[in-house]
C-alpha cells in the first residue's frame, strides 16, 4: 500500500504546511495532497499554487490535488497550471479532480451547481488533448478553445494521471470511464466506501477497461500511546472539523449522526484513531475490504497542537507504516 499525507491546510502559515511535507518525504511517505475549498477558515483554496511551492522544497514525493474542483475553472487554465506543476516537480503531479457539492462554492464563482457534471465531462477530455496535442480547437456546451498549443507540456508521458472523486452513480461511472483511480474522501464510513468502490469497478468493466483501477482513500488519522490519549488530544478537533465542513454541506452520501456527537460515534468505521497496533489493524481492514492501493493520511487539523500532530506522524512512521509495506 502506498502512503500519502494530506498536510495542514489552514491558518495562513504555509511554511508549516511545507515543513510537514518535507518531514513526510524524509520519513518515507509516497505522496502529499492539497485539497480545495472556498469560503472556509479550515481549508485552503488553490491547490496547484500550493503544490508548486511544495515542489520546490521536495524531490521525491508525488504531488496530488485531493481534489481540484474542476467545474469552477476553464480547462485550458487548469491544463496549463497543472503542466507547470509537473514541470517544476520534474514529473510528480497527480491531478485529482471532483465535481464538488457545496452550493456556496459554486455561488461564489457564479457557476451553476446543476452544470457541474456536464462541465466535468467536457473538461476532462479537453485537458487530455491539451496535454498531448497541438492546435486544439473545441466548441462545446460550456467551453470554447481556438488553436491552443500548450507549452510547456507535462513531463510525464503520455500525460499526468488523473484521479476522480465522487460519491453517486454518475460520478462513479465517470471515474470508471475516464479516471486512472478513484479517490475516496475522508468523510464516509466503511460501508459507504465499499458501495462506491463496487460501483467504480463495475463502471470500469462496463467501459471495457478491465477489472483493475486503483482505489485511494483519504482518512483522518491520529496515533498516540493509547486510544484514550488519541481521543483526548484529537477528538474535539476532529469533531469541529466535521461539523464545520462535511456535516454542514449537503453531502450526497455522508450524513451527520443524530444527537450529541462524540468522538467515539464519529470515529467508528471512519477515523483511524488509537495506539499504533490498533491503527495498523484498522488500516489493514480498510485496505482488505476496499482493495486499497493508496492511503492518504490527514493528521494535522485546526485545533490539534503542532507538537501533537508531529508526534502522531512520528509514531505512525515508526510503528504503523512498516506494517503497511508488507
Amino acid at each position: 500500500m502506498h502512503v500519502g499525507l494530506s498536510p495542514l491546510q489552514s491558518g495562513g502559515d504555509f511554511d508549516a504546511t511545507i515543513a510537514e511535507c518535507e518531514r513526510a518525504e524524509a520519513a518515507g511517505f509516497d505522496s502529499v495532497w492539497l485539497g480545495e475549498h472556498h469560503n472556509s477558515i479550515l481549508l485552503y483554496p488553490a491547490p496547484l499554487v500550493g503544490l508548486a511551492a511544495i515542489a520546490a522544497r521536495t524531490r521525491r514525493v508525488r504531488l496530488g490535488t485531493g481534489v481540484l474542483l474542476l467545474p469552477l475553472y476553464h480547462p485550458l487554465a487548469v491544463a496549463e497550471e497543472a503542466a507547470m506543476v509537473d514541470v517544476i516537480s520534474r514529473g510528480r503531479l497527480i491531478l485529482g479532480v471532483g465535481a464538488g457539492y457545496a452550493p456556496e462554492e459554486f455561488a461564489a464563482f457564479g457557476v451553476s451547481i446543476k452544470e457541474r457534471g456536464s462541465r466535468l465531462d467536457e473538461a476532462v477530455p479537453l485537458i487530455h488533448r491539451l496535454w498531448t496535442e497541438d492546435g486544439v480547437t473545441h466548441a462545446g456546451r460550456h467551453y470554447r478553445i481556438e488553436g491552443a498549443t500548450l507549452r510547456p507540456q507535462p513531463v510525464q508521458e503520455p500525460r499526468p494521471p488523473m484521479w476522480f472523486a465522487g460519491w453517486v452513480g454518475p460520478a462513479l461511472r465517470r471515474a470508471g470511464r475516464l479516471g486512472d483511480a478513484w479517490l475516496g474522501g475522508p468523510s464516509a464510513k466503511l460501508d459507504e466506501l465499499a458501495a462506491c468502490t463496487r460501483m467504480y469497478r463495475d463502471a470500469r468493466r462496463a467501459a471495457g477497461r478491465g477489472d483493475g483501477g486503483e482505489v485511494a482513500l483519504m482518512r483522518y488519522v491520529f496515533v498516540a500511546e493509547s486510544l484514550e490519549r488519541a481521543r483526548a488530544v484529537a477528538g474535539d478537533a476532529f469533531i469541529r472539523s466535521f461539523e464545520a465542513t462535511y456535516f454542514r454541506w449537503p453531502h450526497p452520501v455522508v450524513k451527520r449522526p443524530p444527537g450529541d456527537l462524540t468522538i467515539e460515534r464519529l470515529a467508528e468505521d471512519r477515523i483511524i484513531l488509537g495506539d499504533p497496533a490498533s491503527c495498523a489493524r484498522q488500516i489493514e481492514r480498510f485496505g482488505r475490504e476496499l482493495g486499497l492501493t493508496h492511503l492518504i493520511c490527514r493528521m494535522s487539523v485546526a485545533g490539534i497542537p503542532a507538537d501533537a500532530s508531529r508526534a502522531s506522524m512520528e509514531l505512525f512512521t515508526r510503528e504503523v507504516m512498516p506494517a503497511l509495506r508488507l
